[in-house]
């Protein structure tokens, strides 16, 4: 039940000692509630009423894009056509959406923009404000009222409030936006004012014996005197917070029901029933919820998706539990989000070793691309290395046995390149044997002959070389 009493003490906070858009009763209802949880009574299920105001719609095992467009609109409070957004300003309004303030029934004025912005993105033509609530909340009211619209006037989207039952101060605040308001004939509507309840829990703490003592550093840290009363300065800064609001919230009613600021104040807060509001100008027509339909909405077809229209068996029911089930609820909640944040954590962190694997990767693959390209280069530089040693060795041996300018060097390379390293020595040799025999034969004729002992060209002496190779073979 932690999370109840830091609930309770964030209620009591917004209601105690701040100026309030709220009936005096309902103001009286909550602060009661606050001292029995401060006594220890514990939270019952007139308190804890968890409503669901989602539309029973139910997709098919297989659904069609229809039935999806159905259900969307029907979740977000759409008329089946598309065309109305409805909206519920029920119960007390709040400024803040939490946990707490849904269980406790409350309205928050944050989730009522943001609901009407999803409508808004879900191209609708109208919406209508259901409201029946005495108020609540001063804080934001203005702001979030003002921003709802803003988005409505921007999107040429008419509102349209209507009274079911109660429309009071901050209730009122937000039907005063609407382009019309229309009333349950035996509705009240007003209250423009301001209240704010003090309580001061000194005589209560002394008559238990309890003596309080405040040391602080600044006069206005403590509202309290020495006998423990209110002091005269605090009493007036927050009356003069009561009438800055209650100002700002006749202005601001004056602006949007088109009437003039005297005779909003001229009210006093009073609360009207339907006909007086309409001569005040408070409202503009009286009608049935059957006319209203008639006249406002959609065909009762659309009409019965949606929550405060629909028919009372088709109307979805509150939830009641207890302290302990909802507190069970909650705990599994808790739980649920947990994994699941701990599953996307480690999803992310899965995808971002991915990730990095998959560049390393991608790093691997160019250095063995890399790799694979020196290899292959160097490889190739040792086949031309080979060859050139190849070359330079057959050109030496060819040069001793035929001399070192002699042009036939290079014709008898290109001729002798597909023969082996064995078969090229056989001819090489062959060539310096000639050579020899040819020289000593020169040398025997004393010179005569010489044309005719080397008429036989190289390409000749290689041929008879092969054929006398071949026929030793």
């Amino acid at each position: 039940m932690a999370k109840y009493k830091r609930g309770s003490l964030t209620l009591a906070r917004q209601v105690f000692n701040t100026p309030q858009l709220v009936l005096a009763d309902d103001l009286q209802a909550i602060a009661q509630f606050l001292v029995n949880r401060a006594n220890g009574v514990e939270m019952d299920s007139e308190y804890v009423n968890v409503k669901d105001d989602t539309p029973k719609f139910e997709l098919s095992a297989n659904p069609t894009e229809e039935d999806i467009i159905k259900y969307e609109r029907a979740i977000n409070g759409i008329s089946e056509d598309g065309t109305t957004g409805y909206l519920d300003v029920t119960g007390t309004l709040v400024a803040k959406h939490d946990d707490f303030n849904a269980c406790m029934g409350f309205t928050s004025y944050e989730k009522l923009y943001s609901q009407f912005e999803k409508q808004v993105s879900m191209g609708i033509e109208k919406v209508v404000l259901n409201v029946d609530s005495g108020g609540g909340e001063a804080r934001t009211a203005f702001e979030m009222a003002d921003q709802f619209k803003a988005l409505a006037v921007g999107n040429n989207i008419p509102i349209y409030a209507y009274v079911d039952g109660l429309s009071a101060s901050a209730a009122f605040l937000w039907s005063s936006i609407a382009d019309e308001i229309v009333a349950r004939p035996d509705s009240e509507i007003g209250s423009v004012g301001v209240v704010v309840q003090l309580v001061n829990n000194s005589k209560m703490l002394e008559n238990k014996g309890i003596t309080r003592k405040f040391i602080t550093y600044g006069e206005n840290k403590v509202p309290f005197d020495d006998s423990g009363e209110f002091t005269a300065k605090f009493i007036q800064s927050i009356q003069e917070k009561v009438n800055k609001t209650g100002i700002q919230f006749n202005k601001f009613i004056a602006r949007n029901r088109n009437m003039q600021v005297e005779d909003v104040i001229a009210t006093q807060a009073e609360v009207f029933d339907t006909e007086d509001a309409l001569k005040v100008g408070f409202i503009d027509k009286v009608m049935t919820k059957s006319e209203f339909y008639e006249n406002y909405l959609p065909s009762k077809s659309n009409m019965k998706s949606m929550y405060f229209l629909q028919s009372e068996e088709n109307m979805t029911k509150n939830v009641e539990l207890n302290a302990d089930e909802l507190q069970e609820l909650k705990t599994q909640l808790a739980t649920a989000t947990e994994t699941k944040e701990q599953l996307t954590t480690s999803l992310a962190e899965l995808q971002a070793e991915y990730d990095i694997t998959k560049e390393q990767l991608e790093v691997m693959k160019v250095e063995l691309a890399e790799v694979k390209e020196a290899k292959e280069n160097l490889e190739a530089e040792k086949v031309k290395a080979e060859l050139d040693a190849r070359v330079a060795q057959r050109t030496a041996k060819l040069e001793a046995s035929l001399g070192k300018d002699n042009e036939q060097v290079a014709t008898l390379l290109a001729s002798t390149q597909a023969l082996s390293d064995e078969q090229f020595d056989v001819i090489a040799k062959s060539l310096e044997v000639k050579q020899e025999t040819q020289e000593k034969q020169f040398a025997e004729i004393g010179g005569e002959g010489q044309d005719s002992v080397k008429q036989l060209t190289l390409e000749e002496q290689l041929a008879q070389t092969a054929e006398k190779m071949s026929k030793k073979a």
